[in-house]
């Protein structure tokens, strides 16, 4: 009950786990059921009844968690501070398991990504994370073998310019923010084991509130993303050029150099990515929805729950509309968060070989300062 004014008003707020894909009730057919036919066991890998236990088993780490994301707030705010032994005794008792007693940056990093993988499990394809997870090392060992020196210029950059530091950061930040989401991405979670995903279906949230809390978080993850790919388009440059400031020409012109690249809009920094070592999701590159969102050129039926919007200058008119439900919305939120921590991990695999590789290289380069301490840049 809420109170409003001298009068107290019944106030329902409703959701639903699955997707509501039809607008008239057939007795029986409750959403679950629904959902369970809609599961495509080709592209699932297994059936409806299945597909439905493994998505209950990802609701129940969201549910369990629903009580402590503010605690993981506060944990990601801490690892960037300077006590550290504080972060690690939290991140511990947080996991509830014994981890090492070290505050080396090595291992409060793996400390980092125990928690994160822990709580964004819901939200994952935890076969690309476990991917990537492997493949990010031997990416950057595969460098250090082709030109160690080409790799440290690229490292010596992203480094110095304090830009790797700053993206991992603003990564942080937006983990914290994903959580207060959970709730609406839940059946855009399920949308994972199934086709068809162009049929009208809404999310039955009853708040007028949803797309509200749910805006902002796609254009920060949209511009945190944009400046992620300068990640990629370095590593790109090393692989195709042996250098991270080298950009194949593009339309009659060149980029010069990596800064120059990331002041590039997005739509415009894929043109510089030749056939890129990164695959992109394509269901993200909604360049019109982006700039309607960010520009308040959007009107929002809360009632029905769709979007409409007007990427286009057209003065007083707007014709050029685009269309699209709440819960497609939250699709293209949740596949832009999974962009942004596959490149995480990217970032991760970045900083373990400036933890424990360039040591060991300088050390073969002086062996009088062998021993002494990394640090993190």
């Amino acid at each position: 009950m809420f109170s409003l004014g001298e009068s107290t008003l019944p106030f329902l707020d409703l959701h639903l786990d699955f997707p509501v894909w039809s607008t008239q009730y057939t007795p029986g057919m409750t959403p679950y059921i629904i959902a369970m036919l809609k599961v495509d066991t080709d592209k699932a890998g297994m059936s409806g009844g299945e597909a439905c236990s493994v998505f209950k088993q990802k609701l129940d780490v969201l549910n369990y968690y629903g009580n402590k994301f503010e605690e993981v707030k506060q944990l990601l705010k801490l690892y960037s501070r300077a006590n550290k032994e504080l972060f690690r005794k939290k991140a511990s008792s947080f996991l509830q398991s014994k981890q090492p007693e070290s505050i080396a940056p090595q291992d409060l990093n793996a400390l980092l990504y125990s928690v994160l993988s822990r709580v964004t499990f819901p939200f994952l394809d935890e076969h690309v994370v476990e991917e990537i997870a492997k493949g990010y090392p031997n990416l950057i060992l595969t460098l250090l073998k082709k030109d160690q020196d080409a790799l440290l210029a690229f490292h010596r950059e992203i480094s110095d310019s304090d830009f790797l530091n700053s993206i991992q950061k603003g990564c942080l930040s937006l983990y914290g923010r994903i959580f207060e989401l959970e709730l609406y991405l839940r059946p855009a979670i399920f949308l994972d084991y199934c086709s068809g995903q162009d049929e009208h279906r809404t999310a039955a949230k009853i708040s007028r509130l949803g797309f509200e809390k749910c805006k902002d978080m796609y254009i920060d993850l949209a511009e945190l993303f944009g400046r992620q790919l300068a990640l990629v388009a370095g590593i790109n440059n090393l692989l195709k050029r042996g250098n991270h400031n080298s950009f194949l020409s593009k339309d009659g012109g060149a980029l010069s150099n990596l800064n120059k690249f990331n002041d590039k809009t997005l739509s415009d920094k894929l043109k510089y990515l030749d056939d890129s070592w990164y695959k992109i999701d394509g269901n993200i590159l909604n360049a019109g929805v982006r700039n309607s969102i960010a520009h308040y050129s959007f009107e929002y039926d809360d009632i029905n729950q769709i979007i409409k919007c007007y990427p286009n200058k057209e003065g007083l008119k707007r014709n050029d509309v685009l269309q699209l439900t709440f819960l497609e919305f939250m699709r293209m939120i949740l596949v832009l968060f999974r962009e942004m921590h596959y490149l995480h991990h990217l970032i991760k695999a970045i900083y373990y070989f400036e933890y424990l590789v360039i040591p060991s290289l300088s050390e073969k380069q002086n062996p009088d300062k062998a021993g002494e301490p990394a640090t993190k840049s």
